[in-house]
């Protein structure tokens, strides 16, 4: 086992009788279903489990509830388990904080509250930009209708407008709002490249076409994007 570590009422000294237990640990590779198998064990020493639940069942995470029989009602234990990874918190929140039992890897992870707060104003813009391309019909209903200006015109602000601000917040995260300027120097070439093909638009079958495959551009990178904000921040 990699580490240990408590949260919630027994982490932040707030204990009272409704209290439950978060749990957490982390473990390597292959040992998942082990170390929840041994935990439920444990527990089944103290006294029969009521509750052996399973909420989560991902490759490298567990959330099982168990309760053991005559105890309080109230006293579920949630246990977490996670391969090679553990949590995040921001430094000095008085709301969320750990109480690291031991940490022989590192995994529980504390954040700088401005830089977490970064983080934040990131997720949200990424969700307006998604929620923008969402709305990506207005650029084609032009294009059936046979209206090129109009077409084109919707296209750059619906499509290639977030695609590029989602390009930005992957690859110069400190300066997502830059727009073009001196995209060609800030992007690597293929992906300068590629934006230079999607903006040269010659009739309406073109502009169809690039729709299509600019919001399927704009999707993929948004999931690179949400990837990146879901790694550990240090």
């Amino acid at each position: 086992m990699l580490a240990c570590w408590l949260e919630g009422a027994d982490a932040t000294g707030d204990v009272d009788r409704f209290s439950d237990i978060d749990f957490c640990a982390s473990v390597v590779d292959g040992a998942i279903a082990e170390v929840a198998q041994q935990a439920r064990e444990a527990l089944s020493l103290v006294g029969g489990l009521d509750i052996d639940h399973e909420l989560v069942a991902d490759p490298d995470r567990r959330h099982l509830v168990f309760h053991v029989s005559g105890t309080s009602p109230d006293l579920l234990l949630d246990f977490c388990v996670y391969v090679n990874r553990g949590s995040t918190f921001v430094r000095d929140d008085p709301i969320e904080r750990p109480r690291v039992l031991f940490d022989r890897a590192g995994v529980v992870r504390f954040v700088d509250p401005q830089r977490q707060l970064r983080l934040l104003e990131s997720r949200r813009r990424l969700d307006a930009l998604r929620q923008q391309v969402a709305q990506h019909r207005r650029a084609l209903k032009h294009v059936w209708r046979g209206e090129f200006l109009e077409a084109f015109g919707y296209y750059q602000r619906w499509v290639l407008e977030p695609l590029i601000e989602a390009q930005r917040m992957l690859h110069t995260p400190l300066h997502p709002d830059y727009y073009i300027v001196h995209i060609t120097r800030h992007l690597p070439a293929p992906v300068v490249g590629r934006l230079e093909r999607l903006s040269l638009v010659h009739a309406l079958d073109d502009l169809e076409r690039k729709i299509s495959d600019a919001v399927a551009w704009f999707d993929e990178t948004a999931a690179l994007v949400d990837a990146e904000m879901s790694a550990d921040p240090e």
